[in-house]
């Protein structure tokens, strides 16, 4: 497109904006930074001047934006020759929009164009945020005429905050329809400013493939844009060979027809069209990658919801390409048909169990017990494992899937683990994390005296005496824990649970007293004792207790929460029990 034509585009934009409305800039992925006075022009500045400006810029960095507005009208005033004149009035101009004086800000920014139009470091970035302080001020209109003004300038357009407006332009022009005007300003901004300011070009790229994806389905045009922007990376990269066979760049092409496929239920033709034309543009590349060969099959499937040719498809791939004793090849096809029961056993019976490893043994066993949900399949796997031959490790982590999966089938498991301890111990854990105390119990107590399990056994089995309700038995059992409070908060419950008010709270207290960290905590638990046990009195007491005590902690808070609840005054009161 020829500067000619970009003139008259955007001359087209401003004409045809007024009285539409638009949802205005969505930042673009792009945080718009402020406008720094360069340090090789600070050194052409004389001293004064770059004092007095360096302060204006101190001030102007702390937010204080009505003092630094002081600061740069005195610069100005101050130095009315100075060449980072037009620095200072764009300066201030910002402060008045940063401070929300919108309008005012309007017209210190046409001062920087009226007076410094061709200072382009300062003079660029006014036309730019003046069109943002009029979207700001929801005059849509003059917004979009200032960035395509701003386009349609050689030199305005070249700055930084360009690639910026142009993104505004082309999301404008999108919301309008006008989509091919649309792409040309976002690969404007993907080709010229994927360096100067890299943020605004990714969101251009995106932008541009989705119009070459979704709008245009141009598989040409959109590699011919690959290759442009020297990939769709964040940072260019050098492209080998031809784009035709570079497989970064069909994979991309695959996400991005799947990232673009949603199509509201009334344009079932368009989507039907858009799967077979990418399906199109894919057949017959790259034959002997599965993975590209699956996904065509599922756009022809999108587009015509034929499940046997589907299959024929995925079948003939399969066949095409299998090698002897590939049998994660067979499991990633017994994957793909998991929906359909008579090929999934098809395909099993085309493993072959002797080269298997015992990791694809395993592996086997997820996906029959996982995806596939056939037990029976993953009974006849698990026969297949030799466990004698797995390390102790592995076997434990395979009994915590299984326990999940196939409670059934962790005692076999842990009882083939070779140390005897470590397999009591998974299977003591498997045993308390479905409450059966019938058999967890009696291993736990076996345990009790071994020297590497004994800590955590003896918190599993308090824990297991509490959740199946055995609170007589589980506070001895908590008592000899040594994970002290939490042992202690536990034991409390236990009493409150058993009806032991009394005792609850002095285990409270005890936590109180002894463990500074966790003072205001146990405060508030007591007053939460005597909350649930429906003592009103001792409750506001304890409330006002922890204010008292803990006055600058969270409890503290949530006490002035509760009483405020219930409408008593938050001062005075004592220590319930004191």
């Amino acid at each position: 497109m020829s500067h000619c034509q970009f003139v008259w585009l955007c001359l087209g934009i401003i004409a045809c904006c007024h009285g539409v409305a638009w949802a205005g800039p969505k930042a673009k992925g792009v945080k718009v930074g402020e406008v720094t006075y360069a340090n090789q022009d600070y050194k052409l500045l004389d001293t004064f001047e770059a004092h007095r400006l360096t302060k204006a810029d101190e001030v102007f960095a702390k937010g204080d934006y009505k003092r630094a507005i002081s600061e740069y009208d005195s610069f100005v005033l101050e130095f009315p020759q100075s060449k980072a004149l037009a620095y200072a009035l764009l300066r201030k101009a910002r402060c008045l929009h940063l401070d929300n004086k919108r309008f005012e800000a309007i017209k210190v920014y046409r001062e920087v164009l009226e007076y410094f139009p061709n200072v382009v470091n300062y003079a660029a970035p006014a036309l730019f945020f003046s069109g943002q302080a009029h979207w700001e001020n929801s005059d849509n209109d003059k917004a979009v005429a200032a960035w395509a003004q701003m386009a349609a300038d050689k030199e305005y357009s070249r700055h930084p905050l360009g690639a910026v407006a142009f993104n505004e332009l082309g999301d404008y022009l999108m919301q309008q329809n006008k989509t091919e005007d649309a792409a040309r300003y976002y690969q404007l901004v993907a080709v010229n400013f994927r360096t100067v300011n890299p943020a605004a070009a990714n969101y251009a790229i995106e932008q541009a493939v989705r119009y070459f994806v979704r709008v245009k389905m141009d598989e040409p045009a959109l590699r011919e844009f690959y290759k442009t922007v020297k990939t769709f990376d964040g940072n260019p990269k050098a492209i080998e060979g031809e784009v035709e066979a570079n497989r970064d760049y069909w994979n991309r092409v695959m996400g991005s027809v799947r990232r673009y496929a949603q199509f509201p239920a009334d344009q079932a033709a368009l989507k039907d069209r858009y799967y077979r034309s990418w399906a199109d543009a894919m057949e017959g590349k790259f034959t002997a990658w599965d993975d590209f060969q699956v996904d065509i099959a599922g756009l022809r499937l999108e587009s015509e919801r034929d499940v046997a040719k589907w299959t024929q498809r995925l079948d003939k791939q399969f066949s095409q390409f299998q090698k002897t004793g590939d049998n994660t090849r067979v499991m990633k096809w017994m994957q793909l048909f998991k929906e359909n029961k008579a090929k999934v056993v098809e395909y099993y019976g085309k493993l072959e169990f002797g080269r298997m490893s015992n990791a694809q043994l395993i592996d086997l066993l997820r996906m029959a017990y996982g995806d596939l949900k056939d037990p029976s399949m993953g009974q006849s796997v698990f026969n297949r494992i030799p466990l004698s031959q797995l390390p102790d490790a592995e076997k434990a982590g395979l009994a915590r899937w299984l326990a999940r999966a196939a409670p059934d089938l962790v005692k076999p498991v842990c009882l083939s683990i070779q140390d005897k301890e470590l397999g009591q111990f998974e299977l003591l854990t498997f045993y308390a994390g479905v409450r059966d105390d019938k058999n967890a119990l009696p291993l736990a107590d076996a345990l009790g005296g071994s020297p590497t399990y004994a800590a955590k056994v003896a918190l599993i089995k308090a824990d297991l005496l509490f959740t199946i309700g055995r609170y007589e038995k589980a506070i001895p059992a908590y008592q000899v824990c040594d994970n002290p409070p939490k042992n202690l908060w536990r034991i409390a419950e236990c009493y409150e649970k058993l009806g032991k008010l009394e005792q609850a709270i002095g285990q409270l207290r005890e936590v109180e007293n002894f463990f500074k960290d966790y003072s205001a905590e146990a405060a508030i638990r007591i007053a939460s004792v005597y909350h649930r046990a429906g003592q009103r009195v001792q409750y506001i007491a304890a409330l006002r207790a922890v204010m008292k005590k803990y006055p600058k902690s969270g409890p503290s808070s949530s006490a002035h929460e509760e009483l405020e609840k219930l409408g008593v005054q938050t001062g005075g009161g004592v220590d319930a029990g004191e």
